[in-house]
């Protein structure tokens, strides 16, 4: 029986601590993004009209793509930003 505990207590820690190291991760990636997105307000918002506006997002874009995959081509979201489908 005290196997079968040992087992199970080294059970719940292993899941226990790999919940945690999720958590760590989404943290870490929820920070990251808020940090692209305040980048991305502070290029847009030096803009003035919308061609300026289209040029700050595609550098942005540019600058982060790597890092982020919205799953679509810089395009397809100007596109449907501008035909407010988002």
């Amino acid at each position: 029986m005290q196997q079968e505990e040992q087992f199970e207590l080294v059970k719940e820690n292993l899941l226990g601590h790999v919940r945690g190291l999720f958590a760590e991760i989404e943290e870490e990636v929820a920070r990251s993004h808020e940090e692209k997105y305040a980048l991305l307000e502070d290029a847009v918002n030096n803009a003035s009209d919308i061609d300026e506006l289209r040029v700050a997002f595609e550098q942005w874009y540019s600058d982060h793509t790597g890092e982020i995959d919205f799953g679509y081509e810089i395009d397809e979201i100007w596109d449907a930003v501008v035909n407010a489908e988002v």
